[in-house]
């Protein structure tokens, strides 16, 4: 029996950085909890775009916000894992020594650049994902403390990436790629995989009583802690293969197509 279920958002649910969600899965969200299921929302986003996309439920649904670093509430922080003070000044070092990569620093509620306001980046995440989003002139100066991850955007990040993906960060910090424009770097204890086992512990649910959705290499960890790991058509070949359900793509609303299914059961 199906107690939990979480599904990432971009890619997933909805377009990459989309403002938009069908309001269909507002519906299926609250009949879910009727028949005692509980949903959650799993992002690489942060925790005030997650609410404002999903705000007529944010009240009765869980949130783990960027990529796995924080479980909450709308009203409340469950836990959270940051990433050690010491690494701060030589990864944003690394970071800014890549060709075109644009560094992004998230707090719990805060997300900061030093790229401008007129930035790509900036209005990117400002104008699509509707993040609370500050720039201040040198991200060097910030509190090196209570850092839920680092971003790194620029075009083909992954290949952009490559070198630092292949350093000594890898052992020292968890990276994955959560798009093409994006690589998150986060503690090596957080990521979706280890916020959802909190959560299941938090709410005396296990493996397989959940399920997850998920379309990128960052929900992998997650489908180790699902009962049922499933994924959509558009997701890349390697989550598609780790999946027990290949769902419609979000495009046809195979996500919600899924739910609606498990509340007619």
């Amino acid at each position: 029996m199906i107690r939990l279920i979480a599904s990432d958002i971009d890619g997933t649910m909805v377009p990459d950085s989309s403002d938009y969600i069908h309001p269909g899965y507002y519906d299926a969200v609250r009949e879910l909890k009727k028949k005692g299921i509980t949903f959650c929302a799993c992002s690489g986003r942060q925790f005030h775009s997650m609410q404002q996309l999903l705000e007529p439920v944010a009240e009765d649904i869980y949130f783990i916000t960027e990529n796995g670093t924080l479980v909450r509430t709308k009203d409340r922080i469950l836990h959270r894992w940051a990433v050690d003070p010491d690494y701060y000044e030589t990864l944003l070092t690394d970071i800014r020594a890549i060709e075109g990569a644009s560094a992004v620093v998230s707090f719990p509620e805060v997300t900061y650049v030093d790229s401008g306001e007129d930035s790509r980046v900036f209005t990117f995440l400002r104008d699509s994902y509707r993040y609370s989003i500050e720039n201040v002139p040198d991200l060097m100066d910030l509190p090196h403390e209570n850092v839920l991850k680092f971003t790194i955007y620029c075009e083909n990040c992954e290949e952009a990436c490559a070198d630092l993906i292949s350093s000594h960060w890898s052992r020292d910090l968890k990276m994955a790629a959560s798009g093409t424009q994006w690589i998150d770097i986060c503690s090596p204890d957080a990521g979706k995989g280890a916020a959802l086992a909190f959560l299941q512990g938090y709410l005396g649910v296990k493996k397989e009583e959940t399920l997850y959705f998920g379309d990128n290499m960052n929900d992998l960890p997650a489908f180790d802690m699902a009962g049922i790991a499933a994924t959509v058509a558009n997701a890349r070949p390697e989550v598609q293969e780790r999946a027990d359900l290949i769902a419609a793509s979000y495009s046809e609303l195979g996500v919600l197509k899924e739910l609606e299914r498990i509340i007619r059961s």
